[in-house]
């Protein structure tokens, strides 16, 4: 969804879009519609990548399927998995003065260790050390946003540009605020009732289940924001009070919010991957935009580290402060202990599609 190119325009940096690759047509069209590029690659694989424009900064997330738990953690071995020499490549062959690279927190135990540290000499033998290379797992909860989402976040400055006195930190984590504030306003108060439909099986015995441990445990998920991964195997699905469980593309439809008595609605999930949709124009299904929210970058956390990287990597202005919007409104936040008003739902535009 090029979350990279919406945190450069809330921290208010001047950019020019260059390219995006994806392989999806679906995301394609999404990114068209808010985020136009001057190229398009359809695939990183088969680019020509002397021949892509030059660029300052390269932002990619390579796919997490090879590493992930979820999938068949075949690594390097999987066709995905290779994707990440492809990256490398662009790197090398365009020299941007920094890159952030993510995955999913898997890829450090895969292979017993052996698949990081293959990614790390990588990184590291680009132009023989071109880059001083730092690597860290994020938590998306911890940076202003309630969403459960471990990540490795890797972080590349090309050392012939490093800056003497602007120093790249990692974000240190901030207070998690209430999922309230990223949901939208409920306009009744559920029942036991309220549940996914009977053919959703899977769906409906989950919140079943988990709706009648909570309230055997003494909570009020009626009134208590809990939130419950639904559409996983029995007794598998995480289920989680006052945030989410993390969101991916095979939770297309949205986990379940026990307050709400409904799946969590498409806006809320941008939300929560710290996503602004006031503005934000759909040009594909609702399903379709649910699996990309699930597999984009949290902005809220590329925010966060591009406070520092930029400076670091000469990217702005010496005297260039940048804004961090998300430590700025904890700190706003903290001597109120209250949360702020839910938003109105319907507020994101939808294109006309062909």
């Amino acid at each position: 969804m090029d979350t990279p190119v919406s945190a450069l325009k809330v921290l208010k940096v001047k950019y020019q879009h260059e390219w995006s690759c994806d392989i999806d047509a679906q995301v394609k069209k999404t990114i068209y519609a808010n985020h136009p590029p001057k190229t398009w690659f359809p695939d990183l694989m088969t680019r020509d990548n002397s021949a892509a424009p030059d660029i300052d900064l390269y932002v990619a997330g390579f796919p997490c399927q090879a590493f992930s738990s979820a999938g068949l953690m075949k690594g390097f071995k999987d066709k995905r998995g290779k994707v990440f020499y492809g990256v490398c490549d662009v790197i090398d062959v365009k020299r941007p003065s920094a890159f952030i690279l993510e995955n999913v927190k898997g890829l450090l135990s895969h292979d017993q260790g052996r698949t990081f540290d293959t990614v790390l000499k990588t990184l590291s033998g680009i132009g023989n050390g071109a880059y001083t290379i730092d690597w860290r797992i994020l938590n998306t909860h911890d940076h202003g946003v309630p969403q459960n989402r471990q990540r490795v976040y890797f972080v590349g400055i090309r050392t012939d540009v490093l800056h003497k006195t602007a120093k790249f930190t990692w974000p240190e984590p901030i207070e998690r605020p209430s999922i309230e504030k990223f949901l939208d306003r409920r306009s009744r108060v559920p029942t036991m009732s309220d549940l996914p439909p009977t053919s959703s099986g899977t769906a409906h015995s989950n919140v079943k289940a988990a709706l009648k441990d909570l309230v055997k445990a003494g909570s009020d998920p009626l009134n208590q924001p809990f939130v419950i991964d639904c559409d996983g195997t029995a007794g598998w699905g995480a289920r989680m009070e006052d945030r989410t469980p993390a969101m991916t593309c095979g939770r297309a439809a949205g986990h379940w919010v026990t307050n709400r008595g409904r799946r969590m609605r498409t806006d809320e999930m941008m939300r929560l991957q710290g996503m602004d949709e006031k503005g934000f124009v759909q040009d594909v299904s609702d399903r379709q935009l649910g699996k990309q929210i699930g597999n984009a970058m949290s902005q809220n956390v590329l925010e966060r580290i591009m406070v520092t990287l930029l400076p670091a990597a000469g990217l702005v202005p010496r005297r260039c402060a940048l804004h961090d919007r998300w430590q700025a409104a904890c700190k706003a936040a903290a001597p109120k202990k209250r949360a702020a008003a839910t938003p109105e739902a319907g507020s994101r535009k939808k294109a006309k599609t062909a």
